[in-house]
Parts: C-alpha cells; sequence; structure tokens
C-alpha cells in the first residue's frame, strides 16, 4: 500500500477512501461497574438489539473527509445493495469536489466480493478503484479507527431513546470532525498505517 501511496499522493485529482461497515444499538455501553465486596458484578441492561448500521469512509490522503450512510436495524443487515447505494453518493461526492479517480480501501466482507459488488465496480472501472486489505487485518483500515472515535464520541451513561436521537448524536459526531480536520489526519492519516 505505501507504493501505492507513493504513487497517488503527489497527484491533486484523486483520493483514498478507507471504507467500513459498523452498527450501534440503542443499548447504553457499560465501560465501568462496580458491586459491593463478595457480590457478584450486576450491569443493567435492557436486551434491546434496536440501533442503526452505518456505511462510512474517511478521505485518508488529503481533505479528510468523512461521508456515511445511515439504516435502521429494522431493515435487517446490510446488504451488497446498500454498499452500491453509498458508493454511487461516494464518487457523485467525489466529482462534485474535481475528483477525477477515487480509490477505496475496504476488508474482504462477503458483501464486498458479490456479483451486485463486482458489476458497479466493472460499470465505474475509469473513476473508481478498489483496494482490498488482506484478510483479518482491520489494523490496516483507518475507518476501524473513526468507528472507535466515534462510539466513545457518543456514549452515553444511559442508554438513548430512540433511532432518532442517536441518528443526532452521531450528527453531532459528523460536525465536530468537520470542524477539527487537524484531528482527523492526526488520527487516520493514511502515512501512519502505511509507512
Amino acid at each position: 500500500m505505501s507504493v501505492v501511496l507513493d504513487i497517488i499522493e503527489p497527484l491533486g485529482d484523486v483520493s483514498l477512501w478507507c471504507q467500513d461497515e459498523t452498527s450501534k444499538r440503542l443499548e447504553s455501553n457499560n465501560f465501568y461497574s462496580w458491586s459491593p465486596v463478595g457480590k457478584p458484578t450486576e450491569i443493567e441492561c435492557n436486551g434491546c438489539h434496536k440501533g442503526i448500521n452505518i456505511i462510512g469512509a474517511t478521505e485518508v490522503l488529503n481533505h479528510m473527509g468523512f461521508v456515511y450512510d445511515v439504516y435502521s436495524k429494522k431493515e435487517g443487515s446490510l446488504t451488497a445493495a446498500h454498499v452500491v447505494k453509498y458508493m454511487e453518493r461516494l464518487l457523485d461526492y467525489d466529482k462534485a469536489r474535481g475528483i477525477s479517480t477515487t480509490f477505496v480501501q475496504w476488508d474482504n466482507s462477503p458483501i464486498h466480493k458479490g456479483p451486485l459488488i463486482q458489476e458497479f465496480v466493472e460499470a465505474h472501472k475509469s473513476d473508481l478503484i478498489v483496494l482490498h486489505q488482506p484478510p483479518y487485518s482491520p489494523h490496516l483500515n483507518p475507518q476501524e479507527e473513526m468507528w472507535h472515535w466515534m462510539k466513545n464520541f457518543i456514549a452515553q451513561a444511559s442508554a438513548v431513546k430512540n433511532e432518532q436521537e442517536l441518528l443526532h448524536l452521531v450528527n453531532r459526531f459528523e460536525a465536530y470532525i468537520k470542524a477539527h480536520p487537524d484531528e482527523v489526519r492526526h488520527r487516520l492519516y493514511a502515512r501512519n498505517y502505511f509507512p
């Protein structure tokens, strides 16, 4: 990957996005707990599986942008069709910025390998290049750090009431990201992951 960076970094009309999927439940995050001496730890939870699924990517080479789509878990798991819709949006976003070639790095998830994705990549071979991470290497995807950062940013001591409240917290995180591009660069710059 460092060879790819050596080639594309000097170019002005390319972008490098690290893409991934995640989810966030309405259930609170219990980072700490306590219990009386001699008693087992009790952690309250309501067992709620409602929440949101997120497809997102961060541009890790130049402008450090963050683009994401959110889906209710009521709709089920994310599919290749969701990824295609997201990729169309990402390409439109880049074209509006004057980007001629979009590089996207992602993992080897089955939804990234199916026929629908292959057809999409083939149809966009003039402006999209997909880079697959080696298997079992999430540490090579800066987007994993973005998800960790987002989940810590929106962590609550108590569960959120509904998906709209959770989405509001995700939108607050996006606003924070836009206002702090230097912090994004410090955390996710491609050269930090691919020296």
